[in-house]
């Protein structure tokens, strides 16, 4: 297959580059506006049952039971409302009013209309009043976000001051700040990556190959998600993991590609047979790279949260993307450039792909001692790993909003003079037939609860199978006594025939953490059996895949354990411009589990591919990993050094899960193109010597038949 491509790129290169540029406006033609056909967020299992107490409500009221949204109104100058004065009612009600006519909200509460029937929305202080929106989407992370912008657009006064917030404010900031964190992120990232790409390629011409591969592979993805947001519900925050990911793998092929070019035109000269070798080589091994991140990402598609599946997609399209590009787009560049790739050259020195002295004497220091070096290391990223033991998880709400936003200081000012029921409510749901007597009781019991606020109000039917109310825990939504106590309530029993639902942040919360329990090992078990699959076709090797997947996990394990003593623990966060909250977002974990998996896996198969080129050209399996070390040194290290860059600048945003997930897949990456790379390979492999390459009979055949070996040598 890679002696056909070569051919192919080598004979007709110019025509390969017009359909790449085809390609190129077709896909940016429909995936220039793939924005706004994306949904924001997606933190929750549709299938979860506070997702169905929402469905039920809705259903029955046409409009959610707590507020999806909040509107505080006080005196411009401070002070008390005078909630007599004629005025200031004529003016609370055309605000009221004004909130019912906007998109999505369903049911507005006007404490002036009844102060008897709405207690809590006029503090005793009255220097504030509140009106709250039950929205008709129980989609607050999205929809809500087009019910806020309705509302700002039509409830404003010059007579009172009034601020917006509560979850479907505070998540539409989020999504706003996001999409500019994106820009911002590339406004920082493309400077410093052109900066080092021309220090690493040594000429202007190379330095623009990854950014040309990181361009095809943007535009492509985009493509795909418009086409997946026609089919399905798709996160925005794909639009994130796109970029950074293309832009990653773009770097890490363009200059594999380049690197190995330059070394087979040194040995050949810049002839039909040096492109052979650099796609038989190289480009071999971009794809199985490709391949391993793909189905590190893919896995994620078995995740019911639209947040998840979203950028499982977008990543596996971009390593398919990435891989495509690089085994058939640089080459052919290559081809058309010849030695003009060095063009406009800005120094000299070593090239990248050249054996590095330094990195062959570590891999040799390494293999002298190898049962120490792999102890010590491994003991290292155990004591890195160890704090993710005690780590608290929280999850998505208002606390995402970062300072400097609007909502932020109006939802600090609600839960200072509010009911946490106006903000943070425990919607109650029986579903099925209840009597009055029934419904009296369990509401008791519920008041009973520890950590439940003891004035729940009396269910209301909405109709003869459902009825509800909405209650209050005395903390925080995400704190483990409001965690403990919303398992108790559950615990309770419903009156017979009938189901309590319940919903809200802290169900919600519950629910999405029982979710990636019950789907992760999915995912996971389907990340090793992929992985796996792959390197065994690459290397032939039972005992290989598995060591590489002993590293990955040692890899990611060290880099949340860093997350939690920087994000929990508070180390450096001042560095970071960090405010909380101080706790470790839980679908983080997820998402950095197969980003962080899928680039050691690259590494690995970057340092394996030529380990075994080696080791298939005569050397023994000592020397085959030294030199197989020592000539990808240079490369991974600055691969390693770019993408970290890349994924670093997306740690500019206040959006404190955005700015975990950046810290954790830079972090992911150092860590394994140091200390992994330079000291458990070698070690390990030197251990393990010809049993590296062991395979039973029956798997070598399957590897003799299926498994692609060829090398360009």
């Amino acid at each position: 297959m890679f002696e056909r491509i070569a051919r192919l790129t080598w004979r007709h290169p110019k025509k390969i580059l017009l359909a790449a540029f085809g390609f190129v406006l077709v896909a940016g033609f429909f995936g220039h506006d793939v924005e706004h056909h994306l949904k924001a967020a997606g933190f929750t299992d549709p299938s979860s049952e506070s997702e169905q107490a929402g469905d039920v409500l809705s259903d029955a009221l046409g409009h959610s039971a707590q507020p999806g949204l909040v509107v505080l109104l006080r005196n411009p100058g401070g002070g008390q409302i005078d909630v007599d004065s004629p005025e200031v009612v004529a003016e609370v009600d055309r605000l009221a009013d004004a909130l019912r006519e906007s998109a999505y909200v369903g049911n507005v509460v006007n404490p002036l209309d009844d102060p008897a029937a709405s207690p809590g929305l006029i503090p005793t202080d009255r220097e504030s009043l509140v009106l709250t929106a039950q929205l008709t989407t129980n989609d607050l992370e999205d929809k809500g976000g087009l019910a806020d912008e309705s509302v700002r657009r039509n409830v404003t006064s010059d007579l009172l001051d009034v601020g917006y917030g509560g979850y479907a404010p505070s998540f539409n900031e989020v999504n706003d700040q996001t999409r500019k964190d994106l820009v911002n992120a590339e406004l920082i990232a493309f400077p410093l990556l052109g900066i080092l790409l021309l220090v690493v390629f040594r000429s202007v011409v190379a330095a623009l190959v990854p950014l040309l591969l990181g361009a095809l592979s943007i535009i492509g993805t985009l493509f795909a998600l418009r086409i997946m947001a026609s089919l399905v519900d798709t996160s925005l925050f794909a639009l994130n993991i796109a970029t950074a990911l293309s832009l990653g793998l773009a770097v890490d092929y363009a200059l594999l590609m380049v690197s190995r070019h330059r070394e087979e035109a040194g040995e050949h000269g810049y002839t039909e047979e040096a492109h052979r070798r650099t796609v038989a080589s190289a480009g071999r091994t971009a794809v199985f790279s490709g391949l391993t991140v793909a189905g590190a990402m893919a896995a994620l598609v078995v995740m019911p949260q639209r947040f998840l599946y979203s950028v499982g997609v977008a990543g596996a399209v971009v390593g398919v993307l990435s891989a495509a590009m690089a085994l058939v787009v640089v080459p052919a560049l290559l081809a058309v450039l010849g030695p003009r790739i060095n063009a406009l050259s800005i120094r000299r020195g070593p090239a990248v792909s050249d054996t590095s002295t330094r990195w062959l004497r570590v891999a040799r220091a390494v293999m002298k001692r190898p049962v120490l070096v792999a102890l010590a290391t491994t003991v290292v990223l155990v004591a890195l790993a160890a704090p993710l033991l005690g780590t608290h998880l929280t999850g998505p709400s208002a606390q995402a909003v970062p300072p400097g936003q609007q909502s932020y200081a109006v939802n600090a000012y609600l839960e200072d003079h509010y009911d946490r029921a106006v903000t943070e409510g425990l919607s109650l749901t029986v579903d099925g037939a209840a009597s009055d007597a029934e419904l009296e009781a369990l509401r008791q019991e519920i008041a009973g609860v520890d950590h439940v606020e003891d004035r729940v109000p009396p269910f209301q039917r909405v109709s003869d199978t459902v009825a509800y109310t909405i209650a209050a825990f005395d903390g925080p939504a995400l704190s483990d006594t409001s965690q403990a106590a919303l398992a108790d309530v559950r615990d309770l029993d419903a009156p017979s025939g009938t189901r309590l639902l319940t919903a809200g942040n802290t169900a919600g919360f519950v629910d999405e953490k029982e979710s990636l329990v019950a789907n992760a090992p999915l995912a996971i078990g389907l990340v090793i059996l992929f992985t796996v699959a792959l390197l065994f076709l690459l290397t032939g090797s039972v005992l290989l895949p598995l060591k590489t997947l002993l590293m990955n996990a040692m890899t990611l394990a060290a880099s949340l354990g860093i997350l939690v003593i920087v994000f929990e623990h508070k180390f450096l966060v001042g560095l970071l411009d960090y405010p909380g909250p101080y706790s470790v977002e839980v679908t983080s974990l997820v998402f950095l589990f197969a980003v962080a998996f899928a680039l050691a896996t690259d590494y690995a198969v970057l340092v394996m591919a030529r380990i075994k080129e080696l080791r298939d050209g005569g050397m023994s399996n000592e020397d085959a990993v030294a030199h197989g070390v020592a000539r990808t040194g240079r490369i991974i290290s600055a691969a390693a050094l770019m993408i970290a860059v890349v994924f670093a600048a997306f740690a500019v945003s206040p959006v404190f899960f955005m700015k975990q997930i950046a810290v954790g897949m830079a972090l992911g990456v150092i860590i394994d193109a140091t200390i992994v790379r330079a000291l458990l390979v070698p070690s390990l492999m030197r251990l393990l010597g010809e049993a590296n390459w062991w395979a039973p009979a029956p798997l070598r055949r399957l590897h003799a038949r299926f498994g692609l070996s060829e090398s360009g040598r």
